[in-house]
C-alpha cells in the first residue's frame, strides 16, 4: 500500500497551471541576522576544478622497502615527490611501506597509493588486518613510526592588519580599507570582526571558559571567511567571494594579510594510513593540511590515532577550498578529550568540501572550532561515536569553539551531531535533509546494554548556538535501540534526561550536558520545518509557513554521480520511505542500495 502523502502543498496558479510553492530558507542579504541564512555554497573543487579532482599523471616511486618492517622509507618517498614535474603524481606500489617521518606533498604534485577497489572500498584497516604485503599485496599501506604522518608542504604566514572603513555587508564583492591594504591580486586575506555581535550573539565564552585560540590567529576576531583578492585599486579590494554575513563597523571589521606558503592544488589518495607501530608515542596527526589552497584527500583511509592532544586522523587549519572525500577515517587508540576528532577544523577555513566519507569511533567525527565559514558537510556516514567513559552518546559537532558560521549540511546519515556550547557559540549553521538518529549502532568495545544511556537526542543545540535552520530531516532510527515511542518531542525547559528509553526529538537552549537555564532565543531563532520525526510519525513544526514542498538539495542542481545508482535525495519527509539508502554507507557495508520499509499509522502535527 502506497503510504499517505505527508506534504500539505501550497499551490500558486501562474498563466492557467497549477504549481507547487518550494520552501527555501530565508534569503535576505540585507536582513541579518533574522533572515540572512544562506549563502551560495560552492566549495572545494566546485570552485577550482568545475567539480570533479584533477588527475596527475603517474609515475613510480622506486627504491622503497616493503613489508612493514624497520627500514625507514620516509627520505625515499619524499624525494619521489621532489622528482615529480608539476601536476604529476607519486605512485606508491601495493604492499606495506614503513614511514617514521614526515612525508610532505609539495603544491601541485599527489600522493597516490594502489587505490583498487579492492583496497580502499572494502578491505577496511583493523586490529586484525594491518594492511597486506608481498607478491598478493592490492592495498598500499603506510605503517607509521613514532614521527611519522603526511603534511602537506608549507603554513600559514600571517602578516599585518588593515580596518575596513565600508564594504563589509553580507554578498560584497567589493570591500574598502581605512588605508593602504598593501595586498595584490591573487593575494589571500581572512576578513573577519571582533567578537561582541549582541544581534546574534557572539563570544568565546563557553561551558569549559574562554576559548583563547579561537577566532583569527586567538585574537577574538571570531567571525571569519579567507578570500583571495580579485582586484586591488587604491583602497577598493574586489574579491573572489560575496562576503557570507554583514559585519558591524563598532566592532572593529578587518582584513588580515595572510600569506599562504601550505601547498596549492596538492593531494592525497588512494592510500591507508595506520598509527600502529609505537601507538603510544606518536605525536602527530594522520595528515595535516595548514595553509593548503584547493588541496584534496581522496580515497584515504586513517586507522589507529595515538593518545596526543591534535593527533586526529585529519587536522586543517588557515585552509581554503580544500576538498576530503570518499574516504574512512576510523579508530583511535583512545577517545578522552582532544583526541580522534575525525576531521578537526581548526581557525579561519573557508569553502571546504567534506563528502561522502565514513568517520566511525571517533570522538567527535567532525569539528569546527575557532571559526571559518562557508564550509559543507554533504553525503558522509557518521556512526559510533565514543568518549572514554562511555556514559554520553557520543557525538559529532557542528561547532567546538568559536564562531564558525554559514555551514551547510546536506544528505549526512549522523548518529549524533550536536552544536555545543564548550567553547562558545556558533551561529546559521542549515542541516537539509539529514538522518540524524539520536542513537548509535554499537558496534564497539564497551558498548552494552547500558552504556551509554545518555545523550540520545535526534536534533541537539545547546545554548548561545542560534540562527539554525533544521529542514527535511528525519530524526529518529526507529531499527536501534531507542524506544521512540517513548520520546519527548521538545520542552521549553531544561528539566528532561535522553535516555535510551526516553529519547529527545528537539533538544534545544540548553548547557551541552542537558541542565541549566534553559535559552529560548534557540528555539526562538532556529527554523525547524518539515523534519520527520518517529515520535510523531510525521512532522512536528512547519516554521517555514505553508510552503511545505522542499528542494532536492541546496548544494546541487542534480543528482551527484557518486550516488550511481542510489535514490536521491536520499532522506526527508517527502519520500517513500523517508530514508533511502546513502553511498557511504552502502560502501561501508558492502551492499547495493535499499531503503528502510515505509513508516506506518502516518500522521501530520501542525
Amino acid at each position: 500500500m502506497r503510504r499517505l502523502p505527508l506534504l500539505s502543498l501550497s499551490l500558486v496558479i501562474i498563466a492557467g497551471a497549477t504549481v507547487s510553492a518550494i520552501y527555501d530558507v530565508p534569503n535576505n542579504d540585507g536582513d541579518c541576522p533574522a533572515n540572512c541564512r544562506q549563502i551560495p555554497w560552492k566549495a572545494g573543487s566546485d570552485l577550482w576544478n568545475g567539480g570533479t579532482l584533477p588527475t596527475y599523471t603517474g609515475v613510480a616511486c622506486a627504491g622503497l622497502t616493503e613489508g612493514g618492517g624497520t627500514t625507514d622509507n620516509t627520505i625515499r618517498i619524499n624525494n619521489c615527490l621532489t622528482a615529480l614535474n608539476s601536476q604529476q603524481a607519486s605512485i606508491v606500489a601495493p604492499g606495506i611501506y614503513y614511514v617514521n617521518g614526515t612525508i610532505s606533498v609539495p603544491s601541485n604534485r599527489v600522493l597516490r597509493g594502489a587505490g583498487s577497489a579492492n583496497c580502499v572500498q572494502g578491505r577496511w584497516l583493523s586490529s586484525t588486518f594491518r594492511g597486506d604485503a608481498g607478491g598478493g599485496a592490492v592495498c598500499t599501506t603506510l605503517n607509521f613510526g613514532p614521527n611519522g604522518g603526511v603534511r602537506f608542504s608549507g603554513g600559514a604566514s600571517l602578516g599585518g592588519t588593515v580596518n575596513l572603513s565600508s564594504g563589509y555587508t553580507k554578498g560584497s564583492l567589493s570591500i574598502v580599507t581605512s588605508s593602504s591594504p598593501g595586498v595584490a591580486v591573487n593575494d589571500w586575506i581572512i576578513v573577519s570582526e571582533n567578537q561582541g555581535d549582541t544581534a546574534i550573539p557572539t563570544s568565546w565564552a563557553g561551558e569549559n571558559g574562554t576559548c583563547a585560540w579561537c577566532g583569527d590567529n586567538g585574537t577574538g576576531y571570531l567571525m571569519s571567511q579567507i578570500v583571495q583578492v580579485a582586484s586591488v585599486s587604491v583602497n577598493t579590494i574586489g574579491i573572489s567571494r560575496p562576503l557570507y554575513y554583514t559585519f558591524t563597523s563598532a566592532l572593529t571589521p578587518r582584513i588580515h594579510k595572510f600569506s599562504a606558503l601550505g601547498a596549492t592544488k596538492a593531494g592525497l589518495e588512494g592510500i591507508k594510513l595506520d598509527g600502529y607501530v609505537n601507538r603510544t608515542t606518536r605525536t602527530a596527526a594522520h595528515i595535516n593540511m595548514d595553509a593548503c589552497m584547493l588541496c584534496w584527500v581522496k580515497n584515504v583511509e586513517t586507522f589507529d590515532t595515538p593518545d596526543v592532544a591534535k593527533a586526529y586522523p585529519i587536522y586543517i587549519q588557515y585552509s581554503y577550498g580544500t576538498e576530503v572525500r570518499d574516504s574512512y577515517f576510523h579508530f583511535g587508540q583512545v577517545n578522552q578529550g582532544d583526541r580522534n576528532y575525525g576531521i578537526g577544523i581548526f581557525g579561519p577555513n573557508s569553502d571546504l568540501k567534506i563528502e561522502n566519507n565514513i568517520y566511525r569511533e571517533n570522538r567527535h567525527s567532525t569539528s569546527q572550532e575557532a571559526g571559518g565559514s562557508g564550509n559543507v558537510f554533504l553525503y558522509n556516514y557518521i556512526d559510533d561515536n565514543w568518549t572514554n567513559d562511555l556514559t554520553f552518546l557520543g557525538s559529532a559537532r557542528t561547532n567546538h569553539g568559536a564562531h564558525p558560521y554559514m555551514t551547510l549540511w546536506e544528505g549526512n546519515m549522523i548518529s549524533h551531531l550536536q552544536a555545543d556550547n564548550i567553547w562558545g557559540t556558533s551561529s546559521h549553521q542549515v542541516l537539509f535533509r539529514n538522518w540524524l538518529w539520536g542513537d548509535e549502532t554499537g558496534n564497539f568495545t564497551g558498548y552494552d546494554s547500558t552504556h551509554p544511556d545518555y545523550g540520545f537526542v535526534a536534533l541537539d543545540i545547546a545554548t548561545q548556538q542560534h540562527y539554525y535552520a533544521a529542514v527535511g530531516n528525519v530524526l529518529g532510527n526507529p531499527n536501534l535501540h531507542t524506544t521512540w515511542s517513548n520520546a519527548t518531542v521538545f520542552r521549553a525547559d531544561c528539566i528532561w534526561s535522553p535516555t535510551r528509553s526516553q529519547p529527545t526529538v528537539y533538544g534545544l537552549g540548553c548547557l551541552t550536558g542537558y541542565s541549566g537555564q534553559y535559552d529560548a532565543n534557540v528555539r526562538n531563532t532556529t527554523i525547524l520545518h518539515g523534519n520527520y520525526d518517529y515520535k510523531t510519525n510525521g512532522v512536528a513544526f512547519w516554521d517555514g509557513g505553508s510552503d511545505h514542498t522542499l528542494r532536492n538539495s541546496m548544494y546541487y542542481t542534480s543528482k551527484p554521480a557518486f550516488f550511481g545508482s542510489c535514490g536521491w535525495p536520499a532522506f526527508g519527509p517527502d519520500l517513500n520511505p523517508v530514508t533511502q539508502t546513502l553511498p557511504a554507507k552502502a560502501r561501508y557495508d558492502g551492499s547495493a542500495c535499499a531503503g528502510l520499509s515505509a513508516p506506518k499509522n502516518l500522521t501530520i502535527v501542525h
